[in-house]
């Protein structure tokens, strides 16, 4: 059964893809859903880090759904991925709450580059964006500050940075200029970091299992 979910979770995210090649807007309604459906039903909430991850998917996969085009909701897409961030965030702080402030100095300041290079650009939804700017590089900060805990960890901290990404090019392409294949790029990058993320899921439990059994 998990094979066909996986295999559902990658044919899903090919017609996608291809809806966006045939530029057919209800392939890509009825496709673009289902990665987030797939990852859901792979995903055990058995424990704390794990159950928050699984709220967070379920408030990506609204995200999903408000940013399709035959919804275009652009401001309730951004207030869902700012809610499935912040459970990120508690997820990652279940595996180490006590990270050095210090660490934080790099990715804060690429919030302030970020949302200086915006500002000009985004009227009325300064506020939300810069909000979402900031709520999602504590959520990559937090996810690399998991790496003292687990080396494992490095799996959700590089889907957080891909997660990043994406929602860069979403803001550029938005908001500053369009530049071409810009709807793969984001969909690509988006789907690999909530993949991620996923199979951090795994990992790090495996890890504590193997922890666990080398106790004295």
């Amino acid at each position: 059964m998990k094979k066909i979910i996986y295999a559902l979770f990658f044919i899903s995210a090919l017609l996608f893809i291809f809806s966006l090649y045939i530029e057919n807007d209800v392939l890509g309604a009825i496709s673009k859903p289902i990665p987030l459906i797939a990852l859901l039903l792979l995903l055990k909430p058995n424990n704390a880090y794990n159950r928050l991850i699984f709220i967070g998917f379920i408030f990506s996969l609204f995200g999903d759904v408000f940013l399709l085009k035959i919804v275009d909701n652009f401001i309730l897409g951004l207030a869902s991925f700012l809610i499935a961030h912040v459970f990120y965030i508690f997820a990652f702080l279940k595996r180490n709450a006590y990270a050095k402030w210090l660490i934080s100095i790099p990715f804060y300041l690429l919030a302030l580059g970020l949302s200086g290079f915006f500002y000009p650009y985004l009227g009325e939804l300064m506020f939300p964006v810069y909000a979402y700017i900031f709520v999602i590089m504590t959520m990559v900060w937090r996810s690399f500050a998991q790496i003292t805990y687990n080396k494992w960890a490095f799996l959700a901290f590089l889907g957080a940075v891909l997660f990043a990404f994406s929602d860069s090019c979403i803001a550029f392409n938005k908001f500053y200029k369009p530049f071409e294949y810009a709807s793969l790029i984001i969909i690509t990058s988006y789907w690999a970091g909530q993949f991620l993320i996923f199979l951090s899921t795994f990992a790090l439990a495996k890890n504590e299992i193997e922890n666990e059994n080398i106790k004295p």
